[in-house]
């Protein structure tokens, strides 16, 4: 386990990645989005559909909206498009409400701006949609290689598409040079399935000893503490 503290290194610098992909909710930008209120107006509207929402629990929401449209598409194609847009519209909204409260974390966009400069190429990924991402951070595709919301991928984090594709778009064919890096352990999976080295955030949502567990290779108070793995000044 390689760890940082805040901006200071304990175990020395990574010189061999070249990328770094970006969780967006929590790792960039501060939102308070309630996915529990998210969940039990997805659970209401399938109850609408006569869908037993307690097979799903184990779900995470977006996935369980994509479970529960294949099932009543099996029994009505139209019935199941009905429902997808209705639960999306539900998310979509939270995640407006959210972002209306939301700030982009202080340093950010100097690291995001430094890195570039020096060479590293950035991919921020998340499963928010663009009109609440851009709400927060209006230019965040100036500040990035590769950016791909919700509504630019057919699945989402920590399904290994969504990191395919953002490498595809930023023409990086080894993903053992690349640095993921989130707030939830969902980043952490994606990110050791697809052979990256991975780093989390301490934000609140996950504790330390869950980042080791997962086997994250960094564990950081700050992510603007990012440049401390990858240079040595």
């Amino acid at each position: 386990m390689q760890e940082l503290i805040l901006s200071i290194s304990v175990k020395g610098v990574d010189m061999d990645i070249q990328t770094v992909i970006f969780d967006y909710d929590g790792t960039l930008v501060w939102l308070n989005i309630n996915f529990d209120h998210i969940r039990q107006e997805i659970e209401q509207l399938l109850v609408s559909y006569d869908i037993d929402f307690r097979a799903l629990k184990g779900s995470y929401v977006l996935e369980m909206i994509d479970e529960a449209t294949k099932s009543i598409s099996k029994k009505s194609p139209h019935e199941g498009s009905s429902f997808y847009h209705k639960a999306l519209a539900i998310v979509a909204e939270h995640e407006v409400m959210a972002a209306k409260k939301g700030h982009i974390i202080p340093g950010v966009n100097t690291m995001l701006k430094m890195l570039r400069k020096r060479g590293i190429k950035i991919a921020i990924i998340t499963r928010n949609c663009d009109k609440a991402v851009k709400m927060v951070f209006p230019d965040i595709e100036n500040f990035s290689d590769a950016y791909l919301p919700r509504d630019y991928v057919s699945q989402v984090k920590p399904h290994p598409d969504h990191l395919v594709l953002a490498l595809e778009k930023m023409e990086v064919n080894n993903p053992t040079y690349c640095l993921m890096v989130g707030d939830h352990l969902m980043d952490i999976e994606g990110g050791k399935r697809m052979g990256m080295k991975t780093a989390g955030v301490l934000t609140g949502k996950i504790k330390r000893s869950d980042f080791m567990e997962a086997g994250a290779d960094y564990i950081l108070d700050d992510v603007t503490a990012i440049p401390s793995i990858l240079f040595k000044e």
